[in-house]
């Protein structure tokens, strides 16, 4: 490949903010690998099985589009299986629990004990949720609750929290941990305060002698029982209930911008539910499964601080069919939602606070002043008082997630206004974006007409360049008539081509997955191609979320096991792009690299002008010979250095104990102002070329 560069630039410098992330919760069991807390059920609630929608974005059911098909209720069969993923099941002790299915009657609780007069149960009445764990022990020897699965680290002190009270018998309590599998010679004992009549607050710590799996158990006296809830287990080392390896592979990525908390599931999200010390668990309306609510707003806020982000957060705008509908088709709009014939997908519930548009910017107003006010005000006095002195700040607030469900683009726009105006008479700096791919582009010039004066930037989806062109024509349209400065955005991107709207990959020859595609290196290079067509659009693009950061099956840019965390194949292209030199794009003679080209190049000036920086990609199995013919820029001759990711095969991934995708050091030769580049099969380059004039940028 021969290549001409010339000094002009595509655009502005390119958006600091094109690494950037995304948090949903209720899905993919992204925050329940983060997170510190380490019992699974902790609240002791019935399991609400995964709905429909989830499973088919698990690439759970034989056919996806036959619904009554095999669902695979085991996933260890699958490549992005991790002990992240288990559901660890709540036994009568002494006893085992094994491996558990996942299956739509699973209970996750194993009643009696097959050695002793040992039995558990949920039962109503918990002081935390709507039920609690009962545990009678009608043995004469040492007996109770227990549940594997408890990864814990030598050095590190945890510590363990419940509520419970006492039924009948021995007021005196233990907890002890045992290797996982072992239900004898424990590895630490702690004794409990003595229990009452009435739930009562008990806490112990321990240590364990060595890093590995253990089982927790809490152990009664023969003869007694207890009725128990609202258990936690948490290590001292972590982050506002996030892990410390989830933390430090977050720092990797480096997003700048994270998105929570969804998504679908942000439709149906009461923020109040995830702050404060009393968070009810509760079913999940969209995804299915339990939303245990112990992160909320404070926990993503302070995750994203920690790993150098800053939030961005979807608002949950209300509407009168959210009251019955996960979806109405636009035939429907209009009618009456509580006409019992009305043609639309019913989630089962009956949601009345989420009806009313003017309570829901309310609400949100509300959610602006908890994360941004002071202590003047009432929600910045909550957040202090939930332990968060200095504001949050959160600058980028997005109105809702796949709109189309509930609104015609008119009333959509309408309603924006309406929650714009509350939420910046609270703050008047926060950015405002609106949902602008769940209608076409007519639909989008008659919202901007209607709200564009009330909003900052626009919420798009997808990665197809044309169709993105249409729509920057009519920003800029806009924004030249109007005086205004609405920016592009996309806040859920995924690097498939051939995604449509809602980023449903298609089963390729019905045999790949849409999870397979997700965690290989394949996948990670059509990101980095992407995310260099976003580099040479300049500041137009404001920031661009990778969906997702954590987990979900592999849609992810880190896994996040109980034994460590580290990044997936998307994960380390992402880190590369944090953390490029890349400041601002250069045109290269008659090229425009599209897509589907296996080899693509970029190049482009850093921040001081005074070096180049080439980025060079190869989705091939083959090398390649890049010439880039740097005439026009004065530059000696030599050998300069890179670093390239590479990886064996398009189906390489990352795992926890076998990280396939490497970072090597690389070089390419200037010799009379050309640069001869060796592209490596399946890799991603960037090497830094330094000059001999500095570039005005």
């Amino acid at each position: 490949m021969k290549l001409t560069a010339t000094t002009s630039y595509h655009s502005t410098p390119i958006s600091p903010k094109l690494a950037s992330n995304f948090i949903e919760l209720g899905y993919g069991l992204q925050v329940e690998g983060m997170i510190a807390e380490m019992f699974f059920n902790r609240s002791f609630e019935p399991f609400y099985p995964y709905r429909m929608i989830n499973k088919l974005w698990f690439d759970l059911l034989e056919d996806e589009n036959d619904h009554s098909s095999r669902c695979e209720t085991d996933w260890r069969v699958f490549d992005w299986y991790h002990s992240g993923y288990e559901h660890n099941a709540w036994f009568a002790f002494p006893g085992t629990a094994g491996h558990q299915l996942i299956e739509d009657d699973s209970t996750f609780v194993i009643e009696q004990s097959p050695t002793a007069d040992v039995r558990i149960g949920i039962v109503a009445g918990g002081c935390h949720g709507e039920h609690a764990m009962r545990v009678v022990n009608d043995s004469d020897d040492l007996g109770g609750l227990a549940q594997d699965g408890k990864y814990c680290f030598d050095g590190v002190t945890y510590t363990f929290k419940g509520k419970i009270k006492l039924a009948k018998g021995n007021p005196a309590l233990r907890i002890a941990i045992y290797r996982e599998g072992s239900v004898s010679d424990p590895v630490a004992t702690c004794a409990l305060d003595p229990i009452g009549k009435d739930y009562t607050p008990v806490q112990a710590t321990f240590t364990v002698p060595d890093e590995g799996r253990y089982t927790f158990a809490l152990l009664l006296e023969g003869q007694t029982s207890v009725l128990c809830d609202d258990f936690s287990l948490l290590p001292h080392d972590a982050t506002r209930r996030m892990k410390k390896s989830a933390v430090e592979a977050g720092k990797y990525v480096s997003p700048a911008v994270v998105r929570w908390p969804g998504g679908c599931f942000a439709s149906f999200y009461n923020w109040r539910d995830g702050v404060g010390d009393y968070r009810p668990p509760m079913k999940s309306y969209f995804w299915g499964g339990y939303q245990y609510n112990d992160v909320g707003t404070d926990e993503l806020a302070s995750y994203a601080e920690a790993i150098g982000g800053e939030s961005m957060i979807c608002v949950n705008m209300f509407n009168p069919y959210k009251r019955f509908f996960d979806y109405v088709p636009p035939e429907s709009l209009g009618k009456d939602p509580e006409d019992p014939t009305i043609h639309a997908a019913r989630h089962g519930r009956d949601l009345p606070h989420f009806a009313n548009i003017e309570q829901g910017a309310r609400e949100a107003a509300a959610w602006v002043e908890y994360c941004n006010g002071d202590e003047s005000t009432e929600g910045g006095r909550a957040r202090i008082a939930n332990g968060r002195e200095r504001p949050y700040n959160v600058k980028y607030w997005e109105m809702d997630n796949e709109v189309h469900r509930w609104f015609t683009p008119e009333e959509y726009a309408r309603a924006c206004i309406v929650y714009s105006r509350a939420m910046k008479a609270v703050d008047p700096t926060v950015n405002i974006g609106i949902d602008t791919y769940s209608y076409n582009l007519e639909g989008l010039e008659r919202m901007l007409e209607i709200a564009g004066k009330d909003i900052d930037f626009i919420a798009d989806r997808g990665s197809d360049e044309s169709y993105m062109q249409k729509k920057l024509a009519i920003l800029r349209a806009y924004n030249e008539k109007n005086g205004t400065h609405l920016l592009y955005c996309n806040t859920e991107w995924l690097p498939l081509g051939g995604a449509d709207m809602y980023n449903m990959a298609p089963r390729e020859d019905n045999k790949l997955t849409k999870c397979y595609l997700f965690s290989k290196w394949s996948y990670a290079l059509n990101a980095a191609s992407i995310l260099m067509m976003w580099q040479r659009y300049g500041r137009e693009i404001g920031f661009v979320n990778f969906n997702n950061l954590a987990n979900t099956h592999a849609q992810s840019a880190i896994e996040t096991p109980k034994e460590c965390a580290y990044p997936t194949a998307a994960g380390m292209v992402l880190h590369r792009f944090a953390h490029t030199k890349a400041y601002r794009t250069l045109k290269i003679e008659d090229y425009h690299p599209q897509m589907g080209d296996p080899v693509q190049v970029q190049l482009s000036v850093n921040e001081q002008g005074n070096a180049l920086v080439l980025n060079v990609l190869n989705k091939g199995d083959k090398e390649g010979t890049i010439l880039l013919d740097l005439g026009a820029i004065e530059v000696s001759d030599g050998c300069f250095d890179g670093i390239a990711l590479t990886a064996p095969a398009p189906q390489s991934m990352n795992k926890q104990d076998d990280m396939q995708i490497g970072e090597i050091a690389v070089t390419l030769t200037v010799q009379g102002r050309v640069a001869i580049v060796c592209a490596k099969a399946l890799s991603f380059a960037e090497y830094v070329i330094p000059l001999d004039r500095v570039l005005d940028v």
